[in-house]
């Protein structure tokens, strides 16, 4: 490797070519520790940094080390692939570079894995066949990974994954979150760090900054002045590239001191001149070459030479600029000193000359790649073009390519003379980009409406922007192109209509308007034919708006009918309106019902890898959970939702999920952890204006802190959630059971009057809803205010009658809690420690500690033994507590009959980390069997 590209400098003496790594004693430690990390159980680490910093010179580092064994690790296997920026169009072409030379192990895969990863790669697959999943591609790159580690370690080094193709970096962030128990370490190396918000989140990062004065004297070893150095330095920031560069384009004066440097306002600047001067200096056929070899996709001589033999020239063309330092010879053929050099010599290159290479290239190329260079040396419109490019864009779509697809349709659609096709390759572009999870579908939906007067397109559009806008959180501008696009076929296409209302009800709902959520599902419904599946939709859509609304006795008879409709969805393809459908029916307190429409959706998504939606569903089923007392499933589920929301950038269901994890953490008494998710769910989606997101922030706060007895601080959260539901029209107390918290909060605060008014409002919305949970909250409260014993006993006595109704296993501790103090509070304390003892049992299964601490405190003071035995093992189902979130997912699929390998893809990680799961769950469980497994979570009702 070059000196410049990162920091190397020679050392001295005979046979072999020896390297030394000039300072970056921090970065090297961490590279030996990944390697380390690697061989033992798998760690990945994204180094970034600005052009010329040092991030190849560190991964050639770690690739040295790696093949010879000197980090203390095994000698490994080293894949490395580099990305560069005029192959970002070409599907999967980094991870071809890198799996393709062990395509054999392909076979050892599980076949859908096999299927979709040998689509991806062009190995297999129909122009006719449907586009493959892939989600499981990215599983089945991971297998391959996971199967090559269990003969050696295996190093995986990526250099320039900002010019890697979108479809490669997915498999390759896929992987890099999912290595903790291979023998896999992988390195990227990037010029971008987008943080916490991006899609590298939970990937570790390293910047790699500037070298110090002192080893940048080293690099330079004396070739300048010690004046001069320290401008150098200066100037450069300690940038070992722009050192060597700038340091090479001094005069002997300027490198002894004796006349000034020039000082353009930028590194770049500074590099630009200096390469700009030799390129300059080149013969006439040394420059067009190197624009061909800059304009090329592939460095390979064998190509390269059919290039420039096209374009009039030779290899030998090349060779001044060898000679020169601007490009080295690499394994198979040439390629440039730095990668910035290509941008630089295409961007000086004449029109003329880029247009000759770009031609030359396309005489000798095929298909997809045919088109694009055919695309790059077209200046204008030219319907030939575009319509190549659209089957380049239809092939790179078959294989799950869809960032490369996007770009496809996007540069056809620039290359379309007529306005309609244009349009509608801007919407192919901006669909496919809502695939792949690209931030550029708005704009290109927007530049669409500005060309096409076709309502027909128009709506299709618009649903498609108002869809995005959903899923990033931007409900309300969603709701209005929602409403736009359907009014503008409702006429025309009512089918189509029918069902952009229903997506605009789900908008409304998210925006917090519950109220013009259900006029929209009834219009969506009137519009939807008798027996088409779209009606199906509709019924769904508005039962789940009128219960949220509080009319649960017509929101039931709706999702009834949706139930008896014979053309019901398909639990892959309608996932949502199942997880919507779910939820609707846990909110009406038919949560057997519900769990079982969940189970279908998320069980359906694992086997086919669609995981679209699964976020939100999860998170659905996680919520249900936490209700019905099954708090280790809820963290199991809750927790893969979070993860899945992030690595798709949905917005929504991030601010959902972390909401969800914040109550249970509540409910726990993890005050700080409950906290932090609130602060975050404000922090990254607040700004975008999820209507419904402070009505479920400020009661989790408020159920925080009645936890913990700051009854002020929870009475002021909840009377925020009050007039946020009153204001949204969630007239159903149990969308986030708060109200009986408040009325608590107010008792205990001493603002009995108030505490009495909540009281009332719940005890409506009981008797209006007929929820039994409500029900039971309010006359709990009831018992607290009550005045005599005769009417607190009167009062919790209706509150248990009313929990037997319905499942909560915590609320019905809590009203046996208050019943125990008001007891204990006239003289009774005989009569309160039978309640104390069921509370406390309970609280502590449960794993709600704060509450598990007032009831042992209640019973101690009326005299009763505490059971130092009754507790499980410190709650969250006993002994299932001390598995981690991803141990109980695993544990859940095993329990379920799957085997290694089947709940490996169900649970997008590969067989290894399921083994490694398994052995620490039997050592935390004491269970020796996949049977004794089986059993213990039937026990605890966590099999269905």
């Amino acid at each position: 490797m070059m000196n410049g590209r990162g920091g190397y400098a020679r050392t001295p003496g005979g046979g072999a070519l020896l390297r030394e790594l000039v300072g970056r004693e921090r970065e090297r430690r961490l590279m030996d520790d990944l390697l380390v990390a690697g061989g033992a159980g798998g760690a990945a680490l994204l180094l970034w940094g600005e052009p010329g910093i040092g991030k190849t010179a560190l991964l050639d580092y770690a690739a040295e080390r790696a093949a010879a064994g000197t980090s203390g690790a095994t000698p490994a296997t080293v894949l490395r692939a580099r990305g560069i920026e005029t192959e970002t169009v070409l599907p999967f072409a980094t991870l071809g570079d890198l799996l393709m030379p062990y395509s054999s192990l392909f076979r050892e895969l599980p076949g859908a894995q096999r299927a979709a990863l040998e689509s991806c790669l062009a190995l297999s697959g129909d122009s006719a066949d449907p586009p493959g999943n892939p989600y499981a591609a990215c599983m089945g790159a991971l297998n391959v990974l996971a199967t090559l580690g269990e003969e050696r370690p295996v190093v995986v080094l990526v250099d320039d994954l900002h010019w890697v193709d979108p479809s490669s970096q997915r498999v390759l962030l896929f992987v890099a979150r999912r290595l903790s128990s291979e023998h896999v370490a992988l390195a990227l190396g990037s010029r971008q760090d987008h943080g916490e918000s991006g899609p590298r989140r939970g990937i570790p990062t390293v910047q790699v900054g500037g070298l110090a004065p002192e080893e940048c004297a080293t690099l330079l070893a004396g070739r300048v002045a010690p004046g001069v150095l320290s401008d150098l330095v200066r100037i450069s920031g300690g940038n070992p590239l722009a050192l060597r560069e700038i340091a090479s384009g001094l005069s002997d004066e300027q490198a002894r001191g004796e006349r000034p440097l020039l000082d353009p306002p930028s590194l770049g600047s500074h590099l630009e001149r200096a390469w700009a001067t030799r390129i300059d200096g080149l013969p006439d056929p040394a420059r067009r070459a190197l624009v061909v070899l800059a304009a090329s996709r592939s460095t390979a001589a064998g190509p390269l030479r059919k290039a420039l033999e096209a374009a009039g020239l030779s290899l030998d063309a090349l060779s001044p600029a060898e000679e020169d330092g601007l490009i080295t010879a690499t394994a198979d053929g040439l390629d440039f000193h730095h990668p910035v050099l290509r941008a630089l010599v295409l961007g000086r290159a004449p029109l003329a000359h880029r247009f000759a290479a770009f031609h030359a290239l396309a005489e000798v190329s095929t298909g997809p790649l045919h088109a694009w260079y055919r695309a790059s040396a077209t200046p204008g419109p030219d319907e030939e073009t575009a319509a190549a490019l659209a089957e380049a864009a239809l092939e790179a779509r078959r294989r799950s390519a869809f960032g490369e697809s996007a770009l496809a349709w996007r540069r056809a659609a620039e290359l379309t003379p007529d306005p309609a096709p244009r349009a509608d390759r801007l919407h192919h572009a901006a669909s496919d980009a809502l695939l792949s999870g690209s931030p550029a579908g708005p704009q290109w939906c927007e530049e669409a409406l500005r060309i096409t007067p076709d309502p027909a397109m128009r709506a299709a559009i618009q649903g498609l922007l108002g869809r995005m806008y959903t899923w990033k959180g931007e409900t309300a501008q969603a709701y209005g192109l929602l409403m736009n696009a359907a009014d503008a076929v409702r006429d025309t296409d009512p089918a189509r209509a029918c069902l952009l209302l229903a997506e605009a009800t789900a908008a409304a709902r998210l925006d917090g308007h519950v109220p013009a959520a259900v006029r929209v599902a009834e219009e969506s419904l009137a519009l939807a034919s008798s027996s088409g599946p779209e009606r199906w939709y509709s019924l769904t859509l508005l039962g789940a708006a009128l219960v949220m609304n509080g009319r649960t006795a017509e929101g039931r008879e709706m999702l009834e009918a949706a139930d008896r409709h014979g053309t019901g969805g398909d639990p892959v393809r309608d996932q949502q309106v199942y997880a919507i459908a779910g939820q609707a029916w846990s909110r009406a307190e038919e949560f057997v019902r519900g769990r079982r429409l969940l189970n279908t959706a998320v069980e359906s998504a694992r086997q086919h890898s669609a995981v679209g939606v699964l976020g939100f569903t999860l998170a659905v089923r996680g919520e249900l959970e936490t209700r019905i007392g099954q708090w280790a499933s809820a963290r199991g589920d809750l927790t893969e939702a979070l993860r899945w929301a992030e690595e798709l950038g949905q917005l929504t269901c991030v601010s959902y999920a972390l909401y969800c994890l914040a109550r249970l953490e509540a409910l726990r008494g993890d005050r700080v952890e409950c906290e932090e998710h609130v602060a975050r769910a404000r922090r990254e989606c607040g700004a975008y204006g999820i209507g419904c997101q402070e009505f479920h922030m400020t009661a989790v706060l408020g159920l925080s802190a009645l936890a913990y007895g700051d009854h002020d601080a929870a009475a002021d959260q909840l009377e925020q959630t009050l007039s946020l539901a009153e204001e949204q029209g969630i007239g159903n107390p149990e969308v986030v059971p708060f109200a009986a918290d408040l009325a608590e909060a107010h008792v205990r605060a001493g603002n009995a009057v108030r505490a009495g008014e909540v009281v009332t409002w719940l005890e409506e919305r009981a008797r209006e809803t007929g929820l039994a949970s409500a029900e039971a909250g309010a006359a709990r409260v009831r018992g607290l205010l009550a005045g005599t014993p005769e009417e607190a006993e009167a009062c919790f006595g209706a509150a248990l009658k009313a929990h037997q109704r319905t499942t909560g296993p915590f609320d019905w501790a809590r009203t046996l809690l208050c019943e125990a103090e008001v007891l204990r509070r006239y003289r009774r304390p005989g009569a309160a420690r039978a309640p104390l003892a069921s509370a406390l049992a309970c609280f502590e299964r449960l794993g709600a500690v704060p509450w598990a601490r007032r009831a042992a405190s209640e019973l101690a003071a009326a005299g009763g033994m505490l059971n130092t035995g009754q507790s499980t093992g410190g709650g969250m189902g006993g002994a299932l507590d001390q598995l981690t979130p991803q141990e109980f997912q695993v544990s859940r699929a095993i329990a379920r009959g799957l085997n290694n390998t089947e709940a490996a893809a169900s649970l997008f990680v590969s067989r290894k980390t399921v083994e490694a799961h398994l052995t620490r769950i039997y050592r935390k469980l004491k269970v020796r069997s996949r049977t004794d497994l089986t059993r213990l979570l039937t026990a605890a009702d966590l099999v269905d």
